[in-house]
């Protein structure tokens, strides 16, 4: 047994349940040896995940660097664009477990980037002389594909094992070789898919955009917020702050001012508490944003008026944004069934059929999206009370859902 067999194993072993655990007992047992005989290449857990954190960066470093070349030579920012996000397509649907490591391994990173660029320049990789990143703009045009490229990466993989529309992951997980590589016509096709989609969206009328009375939908229906219930809002701040993996019963009793038995009362279980919060914000979200697309006319006023309204919501209620970028990182093992009300606001958007078919529902890269640049707004210190965000990052972020990177500077 040698420190790469050490090594190889821990990506799959804990990649199967998503880095929750990192036992090296479990890991031993895998291997089948001794938990002493791991020492001898590691000194303790911690220098094993530093040396895999070591191996993906420098597996990632070598596979990327002629890919930048190539985009630094392309004739536009978008071309050379495209040219990454296929590279990275492509090299996330062939290396699953490096897939999982990189968005969930990774999850200590509290600015939820998906790399670390310091651990990236130090192996010579860098984005910065490319054309598409002298954009100042929020968001810029890398976020915007590479958060669609992790997306569609994780839908791609859950239809290669035939469970699209599963909520939990760990189904995803527990399928015989999800570790092997796909064979590279699926590769091929879905990389192609994920090139389309980052670069023309959903395809919608461009001069409709154009000319979209964008200030007057930002302010017609902003009071349109439910308030929330009391104990279902101790239950997100805790989630909010330890994850929901690491929430507890006794802090939520904590935080509500109940017993511990008293919160029993209200909750069968953890899991049922959690599913409760989820469905009880799904539902809130859905009926805040039907009041408010009812304002608009066209699809695209709707679509926008939809994405104002989820934003306005999670805005208002900063917990519930952080418990569903947990979902969006991490994901759940929970029973979750997300009403269909919630995305019907995206429905019959597509104009080209088959790409609606291929990613599940447009609807969940919306929202999903969505979420994640909120988040990168919080991060980088720009949210703030509702009269001073900034709205021309949602103006942006739905240019590039309607348009694609075509729609943006």
């Amino acid at each position: 047994m040698t420190k790469d067999d050490v090594i190889n194993a821990a990506f799959e072993v804990w990649g199967r349940e998503l880095y929750k655990t990192t036992s090296l007992t479990k890991l031993a047992e895998t291997l089948g040896v001794s938990k002493p005989a791991l020492y001898r290449h590691f000194p303790d857990k911690q220098a094993l995940q530093k040396a895999m954190e070591e191996r993906f960066y420098d597996d990632y470093s070598r596979a990327i660097k002629p890919a930048i070349e190539e985009a630094h030579g392309k004739g536009s920012w978008q071309e050379g664009l495209l040219t990454i996000v296929r590279f990275i397509s492509g090299y996330f649907a062939r290396h699953f477990d490096y897939l999982i490591f990189s968005i969930i391994g990774l999850h200590d990173n509290k600015e939820k980037h998906f790399f670390n660029t310091d651990a990236l320049k130090t192996r010579g990789v860098s984005f910065d002389k490319l054309a598409f990143r002298q954009s100042r703009q929020f968001p810029s045009a890398l976020l915007l594909a590479g958060i669609t490229g992790f997306f569609t990466t994780g839908a791609f993989h859950k239809q290669r094992l035939g469970i699209v529309g599963k909520a939990s992951p760990m189904e995803l997980l527990g399928q015989p070789k999800f570790f092997d590589k796909p064979p590279d016509r699926e590769i091929n096709n879905y990389v192609r898919k994920t090139a389309e989609l980052v670069q023309k969206g959903l395809r919608l009328n461009r001069a409709l955009i154009e000319h979209l009375a964008f200030e007057k939908l930002e302010s017609s229906g902003k009071d349109i917020l439910l308030p929330p219930d009391p104990l279902l809002k101790a239950v997100a701040e805790a989630v909010a702050e330890e994850g929901p993996w690491n929430a507890s019963m006794e802090t939520v009793a904590k935080r509500s001012g109940l017993s511990k038995s008293g919160l029993y009362a209200h909750f069968k279980s953890k899991e049922d508490m959690l599913s409760r919060l989820f469905m009880s914000e799904f539902d809130r979200i859905a009926q805040c944003t039907a009041s408010r697309t009812a304002l608009g006319v066209k699809r695209e006023e709707k679509l926008y008026l939809a994405i104002l309204s989820i934003a306005d919501y999670l805005r208002a209620r900063p917990e519930i944004l952080t418990v569903l970028d947990w979902v969006r990182i991490q994901q759940l093992e929970l029973d979750l069934s997300t009403p269909e009300i919630l995305y019907n606001f995206f429905s019959d958007l597509m104009i080209d059929a088959s790409l609606d078919e291929f990613w599940e529902k447009t609807s969940h890269w919306v929202l999903f999206l969505l979420v994640a640049v909120l988040k990168h707004y919080a991060v980088m210190g720009k949210a703030g009370k509702t009269e001073e965000f900034d709205y021309t990052c949602l103006r942006r972020l739905f240019r590039f859902i309607c348009l694609g990177i075509e729609g943006l500077e």
